[in-house]
C-alpha cells in the first residue's frame, strides 16, 4: 500500500470510523498506543501515510478490533481478496471469489456504457460484512454515489450560464456511481436522540491492482557523513530516523 493511493485512502478512512465511531479514542491516544505522534495517526486517516502490514497487530491492538479483521480490510482496501490456501486474489479477476449471492435489488447502478460495477460493489459489501460487527453502536448501509452538478444552485436560481450547463452535462456523462458506505451513529452512547445521530459517507473508488515497489539502490554513505547528516535533523526528524532503524534492527533479528 502507498500513501496518497485510493488504497490508502479507503483504509484510512476505514480507520477513522473504527477509531471516532468504534472505540471513540483520540488520535493522541491511538498514537500513544502504536508509538507515533497524533499528527501520523491524521496522516494515515487522511491517506497521506500508507499502513505497512507488520504495523497492523498495533493497530488492531489500539483500535481494540481482531487483528485478522483488520488485515482483511486492509488487503480489501487495495482489491485484494483473501483466497483460503492461496495468495489473495485481485477483485476484478475473479470476481466469485466475493461471492455469487444476489446483492441488493438495485444497488448496483446499470450503465449502457462503461466498466461492470457489480465488481466493486461486491468488494464494498465485503468491507460493510466485516465493518458491522466492529461498529455495534452504528447503523452502516451500502449505497451508490449519486452526481451533483457543480453549478447545481445556479440552476436552481436561472443564472447558470451555457457554459455551465455544458460543464455539467460533460461531468454527468464521466460520472461513475461508485459505491458509498453510509455511516450513522450517535456520539454520546446511550443517548439515541434522533436529532444528535452524525452521519459521514466513505466513497469506494475502482482500485488498481497494486504494483510492486522498486527501490533504486544508490550510493551508500561513509559513517562519518551518515552521522553529520542527522546531527543536521531536527529533534522531531530524529525520531522518525530512529523509528526506521528500530525498525531494521527488528527485520535482522528476525
Amino acid at each position: 500500500m502507498r500513501r496518497g493511493t485510493p488504497a490508502a485512502v479507503l483504509f484510512g478512512g476505514l480507520l477513522y470510523f473504527v477509531r471516532v465511531v468504534g472505540t471513540r479514542r483520540t488520535m493522541r491516544q491511538i498514537g500513544d498506543q502504536i508509538g507515533a505522534p497524533a499528527a501520523t495517526v491524521s496522516q494515515v486517516e487522511r491517506g497521506q501515510r500508507a499502513v505497512k502490514e507488520p504495523k497492523i497487530p498495533a493497530w488492531a491492538a489500539a483500535l481494540e478490533v481482531p487483528e485478522a479483521a483488520l488485515h482483511e480490510l486492509w488487503l480489501l482496501s487495495q482489491g485484494l481478496v483473501p483466497v483460503r490456501g492461496g495468495k489473495p486474489v485481485f477483485y476484478s479477476d475473479r470476481p466469485g471469489c466475493l461471492g455469487t449471492k444476489p446483492l441488493r435489488e438495485g444497488l448496483v447502478p446499470c450503465l449502457p456504457e462503461g466498466p461492470d460495477l457489480e465488481p466493486i460493489y461486491r468488494l464494498a459489501d465485503r468491507v460493510v460484512s466485516l465493518v458491522r460487527p466492529l461498529l455495534r453502536d452504528a447503523r452502516i448501509y451500502l449505497d451508490a454515489e449519486e452526481y451533483e452538478p457543480k453549478y447545481v444552485l445556479e440552476a436552481a436560481e436561472g443564472i447558470i450560464t451555457p457554459e455551465q450547463e455544458d460543464e455539467d452535462a460533460a461531468a454527468a456523462l464521466g460520472f461513475l456511481p461508485v459505491p458509498l458506505i453510509d455511516f450513522r451513529w450517535f456520539p454520546t452512547l446511550g443517548d439515541r436522540n434522533p436529532s444528535k445521530e452524525k452521519r459521514d459517507f466513505l466513497r469506494v473508488p475502482q482500485l488498481q491492482k497494486p504494483e510492486p515497489i522498486v527501490r533504486r539502490r544508490g550510493s551508500s554513505l561513509k559513517t562519518a557523513e551518515l552521522e553529520d547528516l542527522i546531527r543536521s535533523l531536527s529533534g522531531p526528524e530524529r525520531e522518525r530516523v530512529r523509528g526506521y532503524i528500530d525498525a531494521l534492527i527488528e527485520q535482522r533479528a528476525n
